[in-house]
Order: C-alpha cells, then sequence, then structure tokens
C-alpha cells in the first residue's frame, strides 16, 4: 500500500481511538444495544485499517461519526431482513386481523357517526372543551382559563359530552 494511504488511515485510526466512547453512544442511538455498538465501531475500525484514505480530511471525527452512523444504520437494516427471513412462513396465520368480522367493523363505525353528530348537537363550548380534552390531551384547568370558567364546570362540560357520545353511540 502506499504510503500516502497509510498516514491518513493511522491519523484516523488515532481520532477513533479518541472518540471510541463517543462513536460507540453514536451507534447506540441507532442500533440501541451497546454491544451491538461496539461491533459497528469495531467493523468501523477494521475499515479504516483495511482500507486507508486516498486523500486528507479535514474533519477526521466528523468523517468517522459518519462512517460510525451509516455502519449502524446498514447493521440494522441486515437485523431487519435477517429477521424477515427467518421469520416462521405460517407466523402470518396466527397474527390477529384488525377487525375479524366486518360486522363488527360497520356497526363501530355507525356507533362513532352516531356519537360525533350527537357532539355536533351538544353546545359549543361543551364540544370544544371535550375535543381539548380527550384529543389534544389539554389539561382541564387550560381550556378553563381559555373558556373563562372554572375547571369545575370544564369537569362537568366534559361529563356531559362524554355521557352524550356514549347514549348516541349505544343502539
Amino acid at each position: 500500500m502506499p504510503t500516502h494511504m497509510k498516514e491518513p488511515s493511522h491519523a484516523l485510526l488515532q481520532v477513533l481511538l479518541s472518540q471510541r466512547s463517543d462513536l460507540v453512544e453514536t451507534a447506540r442511538r441507532v442500533v440501541r444495544c451497546g454491544a451491538r455498538a461496539e461491533d459497528v465501531v469495531q467493523d468501523v475500525a477494521l475499515k479504516v485499517c483495511q482500507n486507508g484514505v486516498a486523500a486528507e480530511i479535514a474533519d477526521a471525527a466528523g468523517f468517522l461519526r459518519r462512517m460510525v452512523r451509516n455502519a449502524a444504520i446498514d447493521a440494522v437494516r441486515q437485523s431487519g431482513r435477517e429477521c424477515r427471513r427467518n421469520a416462521p412462513s405460517d407466523a402470518g396465520e396466527t397474527v390477529p386481523a384488525p377487525c375479524d368480522c366486518p360486522l363488527r367493523r360497520l356497526e363501530g363505525r355507525q356507533s362513532l357517526e352516531r356519537a360525533i353528530a350527537a357532539l355536533d348537537e351538544a353546545p359549543a363550548r361543551t364540544r370544544e372543551a371535550f375535543l381539548a380534552h380527550r384529543l389534544d390531551g389539554v389539561p382541564q384547568k387550560d381550556i378553563a382559563a381559555r373558556v373563562g370558567v372554572s375547571p369545575t364546570l370544564v369537569n362537568f362540560m366534559i361529563r356531559d359530552a362524554t355521557a352524550l357520545c356514549r347514549a348516541a353511540a349505544s343502539p
């Protein structure tokens, strides 16, 4: 190997060794496993030693972080391919369907439509409080401040809207 290729590899290897713990952490965030992250950094170190680099690198640490991140992504993809390839062929047969009965699905949809219609008939302030709390997760005290009522009243509005929806949804 020509000497101009060994020097940058040697310099890269020195940077890799000095920042090894940071590089392992970079890989761990992608592969979500400390042992796998160590393997990824080891693979990158082997590539640096075996392949060399044809030109000087201005930001060796950044170059190595990118190498480690790319290698970690490749490792995750490879693991996914292996899992799909090695899964038993009949494994898909035991996965439950989201709705095994079309009639139940239709009934559920109709119940939801009735609940939405009932909510549309509720007073605007009650509907808004219910939607903000149940769908957007806004705390009741924040809704009370926004609407200009007490938190207790917001609690009653949400309770009333819930009762409306339940009554409308049941056949």
